[in-house]
């Protein structure tokens, strides 16, 4: 079997050799010959103690009825507040200012 290794070297010296397909795999070596061989081992040991299986989770799926717009579930929360109107004649007295005179 064949694996994608990302190979590195490291400063002031040696390399590092990691499997993206094996998580936490990875070798280190003063050469690149060394820290591949030592990586083949480390995988060879990942694989060992690994098990491939499967798990069943219930999910349960809204239904059209239950799913709700998020932003219009407060939609018009501030209709009867009375200093809605004052702030946004500001917001938008504050835009117009903004704007270049054409």
């Amino acid at each position: 079997m064949q694996y994608t290794v990302l190979l590195r070297r490291q400063r002031p010296g040696g390399y590092i050799a990691t499997v993206p397909a094996a998580p936490g795999c990875k070798a280190r070596g003063q050469t690149r010959d060394e820290a591949l061989s030592r990586l083949k081992i480390a995988l060879e040991n990942w694989w060992t103690g690994t098990e491939i299986t499967t798990v069943e989770v219930s999910v349960t799926r809204p239904t059209a009825d239950s799913r709700q717009n998020p932003w219009l579930a407060t939609a018009g929360i501030f209709a009867d507040d009375p200093a809605l109107e004052p702030m946004l004649r500001e917001i938008y007295a504050a835009r117009a200012a903004e704007r270049p005179v054409e």
